[in-house]
């Protein structure tokens, strides 16, 4: 139960009245029959939590340290109320609607209700929670939504929420609190209310098998009365789990159950994990459709408690977000706990990013932090510029590397003013949704991959095309549709595809079997890069040596952007022959032998330049004198091996 000071004026006695009268009103609707102030600023998402969230106080902070009340003077005069009828104050405003009022004054002991601090304000530090539970943590990161199914419900309207399933009980509880229905849950064989899905009747059902189920479920359908909804927790596993193919026995079933004709229509409230899906048909059973995806970039700092906020040095929650864009609010809750647990009070950022990437390596998605760097990369000025404008675009910073990869060191100037909403939105407008690197194998498409993602300070997960593609239809799909789901769990991320044209290749009109699979991947990849959203830092990157056979939906502007890496020419194979000299401690003979490496090197790839040097620290190993002729004769050889393969 959330602490509320308020201070309600005049208006005391009436406001304390209500609240013992109706404990299920929403706070915000409250608030505006009684304006108040609090002595702490109020989280947003709290608005769309009833009165009986919250244990309210009342305070007197004084006009004159206060902000005027919603329809009171600026002076900070009482409102007069001698006509007798009510004032209509500004409603304050949901996460992501536009606030109806002025912009609070902040200069008082006092906040208002209304539009909350900027989300580039720092945070009080005794404004957050001592102690934040799950339950509470998933009202306060879903309120609006949770709001919206209290309201369809209470209209009687059958709600279909898609959510991960750690969520859904804590959902349906506030859901329907906020709602004027009175739940009756299907794992409750007695259609009893608040029964839980732990009951022991499980064990028995799941032994009868889903048939059993089914016949509960339709037994409880018969007796429901108007004022009840019936919570289906587990509606994906009693449909089979799968919303591809035909339908299943127990499906079809279902289906019969929830269609039937009765004297008044049932009010449902299901739930959906995204990983299993449901059947079209039984989803047009309910009315609308929530889905609860990933945490707003403005709520995240009010899922922290006093003592992980404590954890850091200099709190940056656009670098949190940034790290933890794509958890669930309860995943929010157990990393933040990893870090309570790991690390000590006014710890470095940096630190505490990396120990949030340790724990995400934990969870078991197949995904790495990549070490190589724009440093590692020689040469090639006009791509990394190309790039370095992308990266910025997307992140809203640049990579701290000039053009010919050394580090990039700033001077001593002022720090960029926070970026605000509206040039975060036009900035990210310009941002790419990916890039093909097209070009002669061996030139660094890997190695470019890697250093972006570095860049990005994002995880990487590097996929082989052929990977994708399953003998079982809709296999493809469903694997492209988990890779980009452990994308947005790990965000920022980098999707890593070598081979794309085994993906991507021209739709065709065909009808046989395998075109077919091959449409349905690219159809299902486009969707994918259309879904991504504003707010999470995702890049798709493709590598190919076929750019003429890529689809054309794919090359829009607005998706991929082709970025060709050719052979490297004289001066960028001496650049790179420089870092492999680095890397390898291979000594150089002469001043000039650099110089005659990248002449003598005409037509190499950058992975057989590496390969000059990485036979030189073989010799050098063995105990070879080391000259100008040993590498001449190291560079013949990788070209006869080269003229050989192409011979064959």
């Amino acid at each position: 139960m959330h602490e509320l000071r308020l201070d309600f004026a005049e208006k005391k006695t009436a406001a304390l009245i209500e609240l013992g009268k109706a404990p299920a009103l929403a706070l915000r609707d409250f608030l505006a029959r009684f304006p108040a102030r609090a002595a702490a600023p109020l989280p947003v998402a709290w608005l769309a939590l009833p009165l009986s969230a919250f244990r309210v106080i009342p305070v007197s902070l004084g006009a004159e340290a206060r902000p005027a009340l919603p329809g009171e003077p600026a002076s900070g005069a009482a409102p007069s109320d001698s006509g007798g009828g009510a004032t209509h104050s500004p409603q304050p405003a949901l996460p992501g609607e536009p606030a109806s009022g002025a912009a609070p004054s902040d200069s008082g002991g006092g906040a208002s209700f209304g539009p909350q601090p900027s989300a580039h304000s720092p945070q009080p530090l005794a404004t957050f929670p001592a102690a934040l539970t799950d339950s509470e943590a998933v009202a306060q990161a879903y309120a609006a939504e949770i709001a919206k199914i209290g309201r369809y419900l209470s209209n009687d309207l059958s709600v279909l929420v898609v959510c991960d399933k750690a969520l859904a009980e804590h959902v349906y509880r506030h859901a329907v609190g906020q709602s004027n229905k009175r739940p009756v849950l299907e794992s409750d064989p007695a259609g009893s209310e608040g029964g839980r899905s732990g009951d022991p009747a499980l064990l028995q059902r799941e032994v009868l098998g889903p048939g059993a189920r089914v016949a509960a479920l339709s037994r409880l359908l018969a007796g429901i009365k108007l004022d009840q909804a019936l919570v289906l927790l587990h509606l994906d596993t009693l449909a089979g789990g799968s919303a591809e193919g035909p339908l299943t026995a127990e499906a079809r079933l279902l289906t019969e159950v929830l269609y039937r004709s009765q004297e008044f229509t049932p009010t449902l409230l299901g739930f959906v994990d995204p990983s299993l899906g449901l059947p079209k048909v039984l989803a047009d059973r309910f009315a609308v459709r929530v889905e609860l995806a990933g945490l707003s970039r403005d709520v995240i700092p009010h899922l922290l408690t006093r003592p992980e906020r404590e954890r850091f040095a200099h709190f940056e929650a656009e670098t949190l977000f940034k790290n933890v864009s794509g958890f669930n609010a309860i995943q929010l809750r157990n990393v933040m706990r990893y870090l309570l647990a790991s690390s000590r009070p006014a710890t470095p950022t940096p630190r505490l990013m990396a120990l949030i990437r340790e724990f995400k390596r934990g969870s078991g998605d197949d995904v790495e932090i990549p070490d190589v760097t724009f440093h590692d990369i020689g040469g090639y000025e006009a791509v990394k510029a190309d790039l370095f404008e992308a990266i910025e675009l997307i992140t809203g910073k640049r990579p701290p590397f000039t053009l010919d990869g050394a580090p990039y060191v700033a001077a001593d100037e002022a720090p960029p003013s926070p970026e605000s909403d509206a040039e975060r939105e036009r900035r990210r407008k310009l941002a790419p949704r990916g890039f093909i690197f097209h070009g002669p194998p061996g030139t660094g498409k890997t190695l470019f991959a890697k250093a972006i993602a570095n860049a990005m300070n994002a995880t990487i997960q590097m996929v082989s095309g052929p990977e994708i593609m399953d003998m079982w239809v809709g296999k493809s799909e469903s694997n492209l549709r988990r890779l980009f789901a452990i994308a947005r769990r790990n965000a920022p991320a980098v999707i890593f595809f070598d081979e794309f044209d085994s993906i991507a290749s021209q739709r065709s009109g065909i009808s046989d079997g395998g075109s077919r699979a091959s449409n349905a991947v690219v159809a299902q990849l486009l969707t994918e890069i259309d879904g991504f959203r504003a707010d999470q830092d995702l890049l798709v990157i493709g590598t190919t040596n076929r750019l003429d056979i890529i689809d054309e939906a794919l090359l829009r502007p607005s998706r991929f952007l082709p970025i060709q890496i050719p052979l490297p020419d004289q001066a960028t194979r001496r650049k790179i022959a420089a870092i492999h000299a680095r890397v390898f401690e291979a000594p150089l003979p002469a001043a000039d032998t650099l110089d005659l490496i990248a002449e003598l090197s005409d037509g190499f790839n950058g992975d057989e330049v590496r390969a000059i040097f990485q036979e030189i620290a073989r010799q050098i190993r063995r105990g070879v004198a080391i000259s100008a002729q040993t590498y001449s004769a190291q560079i013949d050889l990788i070209r006869r091996r080269r003229d050989e393969r192409r011979r064959v």
